[in-house]
């Protein structure tokens, strides 16, 4: 397929019930290449994500439509209403779902059955449909109806076990990282279902449960224990064979930088970048085996000799004599690098509401069939005209009807 092709996903329809991040970037990945993701809330229930980071002028009515995050995660989507509760809202999703490929949802194992909106119910009306759920903790097990988030996710996987250092309690990452990966999970599922359904002509229900994904990601750990015996225990930044390897500061407030010495080799010519201090020369730092026994004695010179050093100096001094290294870079340095600039890393979306701002692209790249920087994240229903229109036939006074009951609505409540 080329370029003139058209977006690879552009014969497929998504029906997005997902809130927060690890649903809605499963849905993003598919709509960066052209599916059709219509993204449907409730006017009393729309996505948790477009409360939790709102601008910084949060007094604003619309302020819901303005969030960053959501912004990001909502891209080339469109935006439909629908109070799934009330009986007509319920009978235009089985409509909609009957024209539909996809249907993408993150709730608790509960809430489709409750809403009847299971998947024997949506297959009846469409048997090639495909419905990906993606419950906290799938639909067997004694912890099936639990909610889950990925903040609380992370410790219950033994993610935050192994993250941390040796002296202190076990520690979350900045970023609820169960949740992309959770995604990029339902969103391969998708892709293979597809490829399925192209084969059988049938669809099918599939569960992404949102602990398992991160779970399987620490594989080194799970088999350190089946084979040793042991508990990995945390180590901050150092690493179990290298030193010294860790992140140590440089000039400069709240500036560090990160390397890693695995060879005698790389030990020589830090010590050289250094100017051969008196400490490189102490005996006990003579081979790999020593540095390991005292990389904290080792980390306490190394940060000495950093820290009068400015970071992108040092990070490419070196690079220059072949150790591995990189400057700690803060969100506003990432959208400098030019590097990254070079690569096309970021897009300029422009928003009626908010503007033009940068957001990560997508970092698949498939050649002659780019990503599509389109369309800018929905406001609440702000396509309902469009897709009941289209889609439905619905009247004008029929939506007007709909929206007097609150079946639809471009207000959260």
């Amino acid at each position: 397929m080329t370029a003139a092709a058209g977006p690879l996903l552009a014969d497929v329809r998504v029906l997005d019930l997902t809130h927060a991040w690890a649903g809605p970037f499963a849905t993003l990945l598919l709509a960066d290449y052209g599916a059709e993701v219509i993204k449907i809330e409730a006017c009393e229930h729309a996505d948790m994500v477009r409360f939790s980071t709102l601008p910084a002028d949060e007094t604003r009515q619309d302020a819901y439509n303005r969030g960053g995050f959501f912004h990001y995660l909502n891209r080339n989507k469109l935006g439909l209403t629908l109070d799934l509760k009330h009986p007509e809202g319920n009978t235009l999703f089985k409509r909609l779902a009957a024209q539909s490929d996809v249907v993408i949802e993150n709730f608790s194992v509960r809430v489709m059955r409750g809403l009847g909106l299971d998947y024997a119910t949506l297959q009846a009306v469409n048997p090639r449909l495909i419905m990906i759920s993606m419950p906290g903790f799938g639909t067997l097990g004694p912890y099936r109806d639990f909610v889950a988030f990925g903040e609380m996710i992370e410790p219950f996987a033994g993610l935050s076990a192994l993250t941390g250092y040796p002296d202190r309690g076990p520690l979350r990452l900045a970023v609820a990282y169960p949740d992309p990966v959770a995604g990029f999970h339902a969103a391969l599922a998708t892709l293979l279902a597809l490829r399925q359904r192209h084969r059988t002509g049938a669809g099918q229900h599939i569960h992404i449960p949102h602990r398992e994904p991160i779970t399987r990601m620490l594989g080194e750990a799970v088999l350190d224990y089946t084979v040793n015996g042991r508990t990995q225990c945390r180590t901050g930044n150092r690493h179990r064979a290298w030193a010294p390897h860790g992140c140590y500061p440089c000039r400069g407030r709240d500036r560090w930088i990160t390397l890693a010495v695995r060879t005698d080799a790389e030990w020589s010519a830090l010590c050289q970048v250094f100017g051969a201090p008196a400490w490189a020369r102490d005996p006990r730092f003579a081979n790999s085996l020593g540095r390991w026994k005292f990389a904290a004695l080792l980390d306490q010179h190394v940060a000495g000799s950093t820290k009068d050093w400015r970071a992108p100096a040092l990070e490419a001094r070196l690079r220059a004599v072949g150790i591995p290294t990189g400057a700690v870079q803060t969100n506003r340095d990432l959208l400098s690098d030019a590097h990254l600039r070079a690569r096309q890393a970021f897009w300029m979306i422009a928003h009626t509401l908010t503007g033009p701002h940068p957001y990560p692209a997508p970092s698949t790249r498939l050649e002659g069939i780019p990503p599509r920087p389109a369309r800018p994240a929905p406001s609440l229903g702000e396509h309902n005209s469009d897709i009941l229109t289209r889609l439905l036939g619905l009247s004008p006074e029929e939506m007007r009807g709909l929206e007097a009951k609150g079946v639809i609505g471009t207000v959260a409540h």
